[in-house]
């Protein structure tokens, strides 16, 4: 009975800890961006409709923007692309698939 008490309060402690301790997450690499070429800059979904932008574009992720040294358009991309701090448990859960990513427009 000892041993079962031990062990509840021990998983109650790392239950607890994985809402309660937050990590700052980064957007993942295959974030969905637009690339505007003539400017060589990328813009945000979230971004688009403000964006100086010409029809030289293209869809892909951050990882092929950042191949590409294109710059973030304007504050808003930047502002949308910045780590946020949330639970282990939400960054878990993102990596393993069962929660939508913040940056999953």
């Amino acid at each position: 009975m000892k041993r079962i008490t031990i062990f509840v309060l021990c998983l109650l402690v790392v239950v607890t800890g994985l809402f309660a301790i937050k990590v700052e997450t980064s957007p993942p690499a295959s974030t969905r961006i637009i690339l505007e070429h003539t400017h060589q800059t990328y813009i945000t979904p979230p971004c688009y409709e403000q964006a100086q932008k010409t029809n030289n574009l293209s869809e892909a992720d951050l990882q092929k923007a950042k191949d590409l040294n294109y710059k973030p358009e304007s504050s808003c991309t930047e502002d949308s692309l910045k780590p946020i701090k949330q639970p282990i448990a939400y960054d878990l859960a993102e990596k393993l698939g069962l929660k939508p990513s913040g940056w999953g427009w």
